[in-house]
């Protein structure tokens, strides 16, 4: 929980974060809301063709060079400058169209103390509260959701996501689970 941090100041730009390439993690729409709407959006992401060593380069260059200056792109990020990132977005754009199972991306974004502005699709309906985000599905759910986002604070973003999704308990589960296995426990 320590690496996730309320940013020091709350940047104006919108951050969508995920596979670029994936149609279903809504990066097409994400480009189209913040065309409609006029604001500025960061992205970042990456491809799973450079994961299978073949490279879409030429491509993602085209693509992301056609839009203009209000968006970055930032490529594959990890680290502290995911944190950063997800930590100085004025919101994090996650508009998906398939039943993610869950969103980790959103939990993180909601550590640093940034709502998420998400479809209810798959588990996000049930990781996204009142106190660290907004649901939309259509483009006017959207503009309400962008006009609400300012009246949840940060650190009631980051309250919110810490109780429902306590790191250290998850992670000592897993540890006690996997020392039961190596035990030889036939687990159902």
């Amino acid at each position: 929980m320590d690496a996730y941090r309320l940013a020091d100041r709350k940047g104006e730009r919108l951050l969508f974060l995920g596979g670029i390439a994936r149609a279903g993690k809504g990066l097409n729409r994400a480009v189209d809301l913040a065309k409609k709407f006029n604001f500025a959006l960061d992205i970042a992401g990456g491809s799973r063709w450079k994961l299978l060593g073949r490279s879409q380069t030429r491509k993602e260059s085209l693509f992301f060079k056609s839009l203009s200056p209000r968006y970055r792109f930032h490529g594959t990020v990890d680290g502290e400058e995911k944190l950063r990132l997800l930590g100085e977005a004025y919101a994090f754009l996650n508009p998906i169209s398939w039943a993610e199972p869950f969103g980790m991306a959103a939990v993180e974004a909601m550590l640093c103390g940034t709502p998420v502005l998400t479809t209810p699709c798959g588990a996000l309906a049930e990781t996204v509260d009142a106190d660290s985000g907004r649901f939309f599905e259509t483009d006017d759910e959207f503009a309400h959701g962008l006009n609400e986002i300012n009246s949840i604070s940060a650190r009631t973003c980051r309250e919110s996501a810490a109780e429902r999704f306590p790191i250290q308990k998850a992670a000592t589960a897993y540890l006690e689970l996997y020392k039961r296995i190596l035990d030889g426990e036939v687990l159902p």
